[in-house]
């Protein structure tokens, strides 16, 4: 099964179960294609290859890395039920990262040299992510990180290193003007972002696409993370007159500049990033003014609602493996990176190295039933994904928009 010529996450599991049964026997009946061999890299035999699978798991940034990690280590799990990859089953070496620099680069360095894994697949928070790029490129060791995002993290790209599986600034700044420019038709843009280098990477890609696209902005404020009155940029923002305000903010200045949305009397459309919303229920709750949401969207990677029928089958398989949990919004987000290094082992061929892996993820372009784009690697591109839909918001209602807007702002 494919979509669009690029092949699916349906296709990547039917053929580990056509290939599971040839390796039943055992592997020497498989001279041509099987596992085979002394291996000059650590982390694998002929019947396991030993990944290194992180994220946070205690601490306050607890909930962004906690679910995708077991979300990926469901997948592996049942990467191993098809039969393994080319015969091996993969071996998870699991530890908590806490989202801090320090502490990532202790598990990754133990992951390394004492248990001594074929490659790692983790980090949620980019500081701490980034952390660890002079160690495992000095190395050698490839680094799928698990859900961390940030444009420092894969710019500029670096040989060992992949992530971006929820997209970067650049997909974010770029796919909410994509997202007025074409579906809601509007030409005068009001931005309200954050005044630091998270803030600077998606109003470049805004700009840009806002030449791409035609349309203008009439307005753009950036603010702190931590400001506690918006009252001056948001009175500038209403002095533009501008068709729609974009706000790209963290969820405290978002919460702010909502708050002004309705006691400015601003009837104009409200589009927000995906940082900005990390929980709609949450952000209303706060606002406490359900006028401010009679026209308001929000961006989102993924494929469809948390809870919608594009995401149905990720759900039931972290239901399946944790029947006692409830998974966040955030879960979802840990699986992509474990399918691309299944697909990636898969292509690397029956007997992988470290390079021939990093050689596979270099060139990995699939969909996963997952994100709202495909997955998209290249010899000079670590940014995994450049797409994102968009859901209308009134407090009680999600309604997903149609289409899939892209960023084409490269960082040229």
């Amino acid at each position: 099964m494919t979509r669009g010529g690029k092949p699916t996450v349906i296709r990547i599991l039917a053929v580990l179960a056509l290939i599971a049964p040839l390796f039943a026997a055992p592997a020497r009946a498989f001279p041509d294609g099987a596992p085979s061999g002394k291996y000059s890299d650590p982390g694998i035999t002929d019947t396991e290859i030993t990944i290194g699978l992180f994220g946070p798991q205690s601490g306050p940034l607890r909930n962004f890395g906690y679910d995708p990690m077991w979300a990926a280590a469901a997948w592996y799990d049942m990467v191993n039920r098809y039969g393994g990859i080319w015969g091996r089953k993969i071996k998870l070496v699991t530890d908590d990262d806490k989202c801090d620099p320090t502490t990532l680069n202790t598990v990754v360095r133990k992951m390394v040299t004492v248990d001594h894994v074929f490659l790692l697949n983790g980090g949620s928070c980019t500081p701490a992510a980034v952390s660890a790029q002079e160690f495992v490129t000095r190395e050698k060791v490839p680094f799928v990180m698990l859900n961390a995002a940030g444009d420092k993290a894969v710019f500029p790209p670096t040989r060992y290193v992949f992530g971006a599986f929820g997209g970067t600034q650049l997909t974010v700044g770029g796919t909410l003007i994509d997202f007025v420019a074409k579906q809601l038709h509007f030409k005068r843009i009001a931005y309200l972002g954050n005044d630091d280098d998270f803030g600077a990477a998606n109003l470049a890609a805004a700009k840009f696409m806002a030449g791409k696209r035609e349309v203008q902005l009439v307005a753009t404020e950036r603010v702190p993370a931590n400001v506690v009155d918006l009252t001056a940029p948001m009175l500038r923002i209403r002095q533009a007159n501008p068709d729609v305000v974009v706000i790209t903010a963290y969820p405290q200045p978002a919460t702010l500049a909502m708050q002004k949305v309705s006691e400015f009397g601003l009837t104009m459309p409200i589009v927000a990033a995906v940082q900005s919303v990390p929980n709609p229920a949450a952000l209303f709750k706060n606002v406490n003014d359900p006028a401010a949401f009679k026209n308001f969207y929000y961006g989102s990677p993924l494929n469809d609602l948390t809870d919608g029928p594009g995401q149905q089958w990720v759900l039931d398989m972290y239901k399946r493996a944790y029947p006692d949990r409830t998974p966040t919004a955030f879960m979802s987000y840990g699986v992509p990176s474990a399918q691309a290094v299944t697909y990636a082992l898969l292509l690397a061929g029956p007997n992988p190295t470290r390079e021939s892996f990093v050689d596979a993820m270099s060139h990995l372009k699939f969909e996963t039933g997952i994100m709202a784009g495909p997955i998209e690697f290249a010899p000079d591109r670590r940014d995994a994904h450049n797409a994102s839909i968009f859901i209308k918001y009134d407090g009680t209602t999600s309604t997903r928009m149609p289409g899939v807007y892209v960023n084409e702002f490269r960082g040229e």
